[in-house]
């Protein structure tokens, strides 16, 4: 017996093994972002330009102007008014603090060109607002919106428009869209399709454009949507991300927002070499506890960092289809890749 009753070692037993390797998840260069810094941060979207009341728009403290009877459950009263306040917790009608703070990172990260891309965009306010604040920092900017519900698309048109930007709608079959990208020269293309990993085409519920909680169907065949809704669906083009990127000319793509519902995660795992190759900031609308886990580990085993990670917030009262159905405020991440820094 060996001190304190302990087993001598057999010399004849094998070497016990090396201590496993433990993967490090952290590329310790990111540095996250906590809420005492947002006010500074916000300011530097603060526009340069006179401001002057309209009485369909909300002109915000970026300049940017927002046609309030497009957006019916927005609150009216917005209209006709200007405002010089920072959206800190949020803006009242459309976003978090966290989702402009990374767009002001965004900008402050890029060259002279500025590259914005929006998937699920709605009206686009995130191209939108990139576009006007990068003009008005003197940048050259395009931005990309791809939106699969037709109205929502025309919105965004109307809100590039409103803003002054030239933009164009791009529509039809997967190969047609990506043929109109890499032919025009608009600042803006606002596309009527769904990002995805694949040319392909999909489900996509047929309803007014007053829900904004809409997503591709990833349950073939049985009418029900995320959250448990029985919807009619209609069939809608479906544009693959890295043919997209390519037919932009391969560009790296400072801010790309994206927000469809629940299938995120799906969607990057499928596409993660062109995002890897093309992506500098990620912001993700994420929309389960499950997805915000699986999306941290997506990233921080590719090297890159967590910047920002707000949480999403459910209620599991009702039954539902999905852990996303069940959420009631959407969560917020914003994911840096280093291998695009400074390039």
């Amino acid at each position: 017996m060996g001190l304190f009753g302990a087993k001598k070692p057999n010399s004849d037993a094998p070497p016990a093994p090396a201590t496993p390797r433990v993967l490090s998840l952290g590329n310790g260069v990111t540095i996250p972002c906590p809420a005492e810094n947002y006010p500074g941060i916000l300011e530097s979207l603060r526009s340069r330009c006179s401001r002057e009341q309209d009485k369909d728009f909300f002109i915000d403290w970026m300049g940017v102007r927002t046609r309030m009877s497009m957006l019916s459950w927005a609150p009216q009263e917005l209209a006709n008014t200007l405002s010089s306040e920072l959206p800190i917790p949020d803006d009242g009608y459309r976003s978090e603090a966290e989702e402009y703070v990374g767009l002001a990172l965004a900008l402050d990260r890029a060259d002279s060109d500025f590259w914005v891309m929006e998937v699920g965009a709605g009206w686009a306010p995130w191209v939108v607002s990139g576009v006007v604040a990068a003009r008005d920092r003197g940048l050259s900017a395009r931005g990309v919106a791809i939106e699969a519900h037709a109205e929502h698309a025309r919105w965004a048109v109307q809100h590039a428009q409103d803003n002054g930007i030239d933009v164009e709608l791009i529509e039809g079959s997967a190969e047609e869209i990506l043929e109109e990208v890499r032919n025009s020269t608009a600042t803006m293309l606002v596309l009527v399709a769904a990002g995805w990993h694949e040319n392909t085409v999909l489900e996509f519920p047929d309803v007014d454009g007053i829900d904004m909680g809409l997503a591709v169907c990833t349950m073939p065949d049985s009418g029900t949507d995320y959250r448990g809704a029985h919807l009619q669906h209609k069939k809608v083009t479906a544009v693959c991300l890295e043919e997209l990127f390519g037919a932009l000319g391969n560009p790296r793509i400072d801010l790309v927002h994206i927000d469809v519902q629940g299938v995120e995660y799906e969607l990057l795992q499928a596409e993660a070499r062109a995002v890897q190759d093309h992506a500098q900031l990620m912001a993700v609308g994420t929309h389960s506890r499950l997805a915000e886990g699986q999306l941290q580990d997506f990233f921080l085993e590719r090297g890159w960092g967590i910047i920002i990670d707000q949480p999403c917030e459910a209620i599991f009262t009702m039954t539902r289809p999905t852990l996303a159905g069940f959420t009631v405020r959407d969560g917020f991440q914003l994911f840096e890749n280093p291998f695009l820094l400074n390039i």
